[in-house]
This record gives structure tokens, C-alpha cells and sequence, in this order.
């Protein structure tokens, strides 16, 4: 690996945000401090037990909201948390010290008050829908304002992992701020990393209204808001010139090597963004959008064995070509998303080529699982962690299409409605290729003799593609959602 590619994966994943510190601010700042009347009312607005913030109280709780959230903005903008990692000494016994991370950073501050709708010993539902929301706009905003506006690099990096991490509340007033920084193509790169790792928490999220369906927060009522987030999060996936700037001509296909390695990095966060939507149709901005089958031309692509960047198979438009662990974030999200389409507090069923979708995730179980089969050591990827995420995601998958399943349920669901291709990947699957990857040795290394069966695998694969009955469209009558791919233009 070159010198510049390293510096280009350390610039996104890594301790290496020293690299966007830049200059020092002219004059020594001020330690920031908590408004300690701010944050006792919004302790008291947190534990309401029934009902919620009153009406006639909500507009004295958005400024006390502003003042609690400006706290955390000043520390995230305050030099000495992105100096102090460069200074190869410890602070004086006594100092204050600020922090993102670490039992005394604000994240672990803010998890005091940022909770996830329907998850947890916190029981938040309905009671707590408006402290959830308010609390989140306020941090929204203040956290907007700092990626947008700030001289420092470093600190509009930091303000992202911030609001990913904020994003986990499913207020919507993300999605407005998320869809327009997303969009926006002169977004930093390293900025947009962390915005979708954003996106993928806040459609992650479930609504404190409705937590007996699958609709992502505000989705009931405003369904169009959700779709223009998964609208821009879907364009960066199929355009790379929205997640790199600079591009010769705006074209991935006159990329360099590194910037085809960012690409890489930035994109398969997209995808596992794109992976959190929860049904197989959204509606857009302007008109349905069909997030799986983006998906599935992530899984059906793969690159040639001499050059990993080229199509050798699938969608030529998908370039640089998925790899392994794009293909196993394609699986998961495929498997995430039920064949129906939300129409406000209902759920419609839509026309789906299941068959289609179990030949994606079997074409892209493929590509990811035949470097461990090769490999029994092979450490390019953590087989183990993806090998439980993608048994449970197809799991999970079978009883998305009884249209009655109740998710408050998850083990009854009608078995009989389950595509038969879909339950015979489901009994053999996990046997042959998954629980293999998740067995190791007395040392806790891979287990050589724990074999993954990558030639059932492809003879499955085989025996799908040669069935005469075999249908290349997703959603039958739509034409643009074809899974035979034409070859790329020489």
C-alpha cells in the first residue's frame, strides 16, 4: 500500500484528525461551561412520566433545549480537544479536560438524555415523542451550524461523529439537515463519512409514535421526508462524484488508485445507510423510489480476480466494482426490507420478485464468502461479526412477507408465505457458509478444518440462473428494475 493510500484511509477511519487541525485560533478560549438551569429543566422534561412536555411549556423548553446544546457545540469547537491528542503530555492533576470520547466525553455525557425510541430499559414511546424531537432539533441545529460554518476541518469532522451519535433519537429534524449536507457535493469527504454513518442511525431508529410498525421516525406523516434522505443517500451510491470531489471530469472511471480506495470506504457506508431503510419502496420527492433494487446491483456486481476495480459481473455503471464486504452490506439490507411500501399508518404490499432478490443475496453470499473459502485465515475482513449479522439478517427476513406479522412478535409470522427459495437458502445457508466463518480453535483462531462450502453455494447459484420460469425484474412491470444487466460499452 502506497504512502498516500494509507494517509487517504487514516484521513476517514482513524486517530489521524490531526491531519485537518490546521491553525491554532488567535487567542486562547475560555473553558465552556454548563448552563446548569438549562440542564436541570431538561432533566425534568426527560422524566415526565405521562404525557409529555406541555403545550404551554414548549416554547420556554426550545430555548432551555438551544442553551443545553450549545454546550456540547463549544466543546466539540473548543481547540484543546483536537490539540490535546498531539500533545505527547499528561495535564496537570486538577485540569479540566474536554473529550468527544471516553467516560468523560460528551458522548457518554449525551447518553444520559439521548435515548432510542423502543429499545432499552427506557421504555420511550409516545410520552416522550416531543422531548425526543425538541431536544434533537436543538442539537440538530447547533451541530448543522458547526459543519457548515466552522474554520476548522477537524471540528466539522467532530461536530459529524457528534450528530451521528445524536441521530440515534430519531428526531426528525435530521432528516431536513442530512438530506441537504448529503446532497450537497461540496461537502467535505470525511464530513460525509460520518453523515451517513447519521443516516443509518436515524433510519435505524424507530418512532415513538407508532413502535408497532416498522416506519421510520415521521414516516407516517410525512412520508416524503424520508424518501428525500434515502433519494440522496441512493445518489451517492450510483454517483461517486458525490462522495470525492475532484474527479477528473467528474467520472469514478478516470479516478486514481486512491481515490478509488475512498470511494470504496465512503460508498459501503452508503450502502449500510441505504441498508437501514425498512421496506422494499419509499415514497420520493417525486414518485416511488426502490432502494433494494440499488442494493441488489451492489450485490450483483463483482470485479474481475486481476483487476478488483473493474465489472467483471453485474451493473458496469457500479464502479468501482463492489467487493466482499459491500456485498455482505447489500445482503443485510436486502434482507431488511419487506416487500410492502408505508402508506401513512398502513402498510401496502407491493408486487415483488422475491425470487429475484433470494438470486441477489445468493450471487453476493458469492462474492463474500469466497475469500475466507479460499482462506481459511484470511483476516481482510471480520468474517466472524459478518457471518452472525447476515444469518440473522436472513433470519429476520422470512417473516417480512406475512403482511399480518407483528414485530412485537418476531418468532409468529405464516410460515407457509415464506418464497420457497428463500427457505431452502435459509436451512442451508448457515451450515454451509456462516457458522463455518464463526467457529475457532482452542487459541481462538480460525478453525481450518470448519469448512465454508463455497461450491454448494454457487452450484445453488447456478441452478437459479438456469431455471426456465427464472424473472429478471424486481417489480414486475417496471422495467428499469431489471437484473439482467447489459455489458458495459467498449
Amino acid at each position: 500500500m502506497t504512502l498516500a493510500r494509507s494517509t487517504a484511509w487514516t484521513l476517514l477511519v482513524g486517530a489521524g484528525f490531526a491531519l485537518f487541525a490546521g491553525s491554532a485560533r488567535a487567542q486562547p478560549m475560555a473553558l465552556p461551561t454548563k448552563d446548569s438551569a438549562a440542564v436541570g429543566k431538561v432533566v425534568e422534561y426527560r422524566d415526565i412520566p405521562r404525557g409529555g412536555i406541555p403545550k404551554e411549556e414548549l416554547k420556554a423548553a426550545k430555548e432551555n433545549f438551544a442553551k443545553f446544546a450549545k454546550y456540547y457545540a463549544d466543546v466539540v469547537a473548543h481547540p484543546s480537544v483536537y490539540k490535546a491528542p498531539q500533545e505527547f503530555k499528561l495535564p496537570a492533576p486538577g485540569t479540566r479536560v474536554l473529550s468527544i470520547d471516553g467516560p468523560e466525553g460528551i458522548l457518554q455525557d449525551l447518553d444520559r438524555f439521548v435515548w432510542e425510541p423502543g429499545t432499552g430499559t427506557r421504555k420511550v414511546g409516545p410520552d416522550q415523542a416531543v422531548y425526543a424531537r425538541e431536544l434533537g432539533a436543538a442539537l440538530d441545529a447547533t451541530f448543522k451550524k458547526l459543519i457548515e460554518t466552522d474554520p476548522e476541518p477537524i471540528v466539522r469532522v467532530n461536530a459529524a461523529r457528534v450528530l451521528a451519535y445524536i441521530c440515534k433519537g430519531g428526531s426528525t429534524a435530521h432528516y431536513a439537515t442530512l438530506t441537504e449536507l448529503i446532497s450537497n457535493a461540496n461537502t467535505r469527504t470525511e464530513v460525509k463519512y460520518y453523515l451517513f454513518h447519521a443516516a443509518a442511525n436515524l433510519l435505524a431508529a424507530s418512532d415513538p409514535n407508532w413502535l408497532k410498525t416498522r416506519n421510520h421516525p415521521g414516516q407516517t406523516d410525512d412520508p416524503k421526508m424520508v424518501g428525500a434522505l434515502v433519494k440522496a443517500i441512493d445518489d451517492c451510491i450510483t454517483n461517486p462524484a458525490l462522495l470525492v470531489a475532484g474527479l477528473p471530469d467528474n467520472k469514478a472511471d478516470n479516478a486514481t488508485l486512491d481515490q478509488l480506495a475512498v470511494i470504496r470506504l465512503v460508498r459501503r457506508q452508503a450502502i449500510k445507510a441505504l441498508a437501514q431503510v425498512r421496506y422494499v419502496v419509499v415514497t420520493g420527492p417525486n414518485g416511488p423510489l426502490y432502494p433494494v433494487y440499488t442494493l441488489t446491483r451492489v450485490a450483483l456486481t463483482r470485479g474481475s480476480l486481476r483487476d478488483p476495480d473493474v465489472v467483471a459481473f453485474g451493473d458496469p455503471k457500479m464502479f468501482p466494482a463492489p467487493g466482499p464486504a459491500d456485498a455482505a452490506e447489500a445482503v443485510i439490507g436486502i434482507c431488511n426490507m419487506a416487500p410492502a411500501e408505508a402508506k401513512g399508518d398502513r402498510v401496502v404490499a407491493v408486487k415483488y420478485n422475491a425470487d429475484a432478490a433470494v438470486e441477489a443475496v445468493t450471487f453476493a453470499l458469492v462474492t463474500f464468502a469466497r475469500p475466507r473459502a479460499e482462506d481459511a485465515f484470511d483476516r481482510k475482513l471480520p468474517w466472524r461479526s459478518y457471518s452472525l449479522r447476515i444469518a440473522e439478517a436472513i433470519r429476520n427476513w422470512r417473516p417480512l412477507f406475512d403482511p399480518d406479522f407483528d414485530i412485537t412478535l418476531p418468532n409468529k409470522f405464516a410460515a407457509a408465505l415464506v418464497p420457497v427459495p428463500l427457505e431452502e437458502l435459509f436451512k442451508e445457508v448457515i451450515p454451509k457458509i456462516l457458522a463455518p466463518m464463526d467457529k475457532v480453535d482452542g487459541l481462538g483462531k480460525p478453525d481450518a478444518a470448519s469448512r465454508v462450502d463455497i461450491e454448494w453455494l454457487e452450484t445453488r447459484l447456478t441452478g437459479i440462473r438456469n431455471n426456465p420460469k427464472r424473472s429478471t425484474t424486481m417489480f414486475p412491470g417496471n422495467a428499469q428494475t431489471t437484473i439482467d444487466f447489459a455489458p458495459a460499452k467498449k
